[in-house]
């Protein structure tokens, strides 16, 4: 595998505070339709269907965000080995106020479409698209997008020729 030029990970404490909030109000809507039972069924079963919901997207949370995204000269992969795109798929980085983007990451938009997937609070990819961020640290964000934007240049390529000519440490 290539030189590391960037990681992207979710911090102990974000991924903590995180889950106990989301248990947190998973155990509060429960606690309400179990201690005050509606007399409309339809209601206390979405607020159950809610909290137990809530409880799932707590664990998927927890379970995604122990990996981290890793930027190398080969691509973006993350720390499992799932490759998501290499620097010849991507056309664009976008990281403006109003692109659909997760709260403090980045837009990559590719060549050809990926295929779907998510990972709560760290990436998810849809399309052409491929969102990273989430719960993830705003400055490691911005330095993963600036290194991804200057390796689409033509600087970028040469970085990565002179990478590729020098050996591993």
């Amino acid at each position: 595998m290539a030189k590391e030029l960037a990681r992207l990970e979710v911090s102990r404490f974000r991924r903590t505070l995180g889950v106990s909030v989301q248990v947190f109000l998973a155990g509060f809507l429960l606690f309400t339709v179990s201690a005050n039972p509606s007399t409309n069924a339809i209601w206390s079963l979405a607020l159950a269907a809610l909290g137990f919901g809530l409880l799932w997207f707590a664990w998927r949370f927890w379970n995604a965000t122990e990996h981290s995204l890793v930027l190398t000269g080969d691509g973006l992969f993350d720390s499992a080995g799932k490759h998501f795109c290499s620097f010849d798929d991507i056309t664009k980085v976008d990281r403006g106020l109003f692109a659909f983007r997760p709260s403090s990451g980045f837009l990559i938009r590719l060549k050809k479409p990926v295929q779907r997937g998510w990972a709560p609070g760290l990436w998810w990819a849809f399309g052409k698209s491929i969102g990273v961020g989430g719960a993830t640290s705003r400055p490691a964000g911005k330095q993963m997008a600036d290194i991804l934007s200057v390796m689409l240049t033509e600087r970028g390529a040469e970085i990565l020729k002179m990478n590729e000519d020098k050996p591993d440490d």
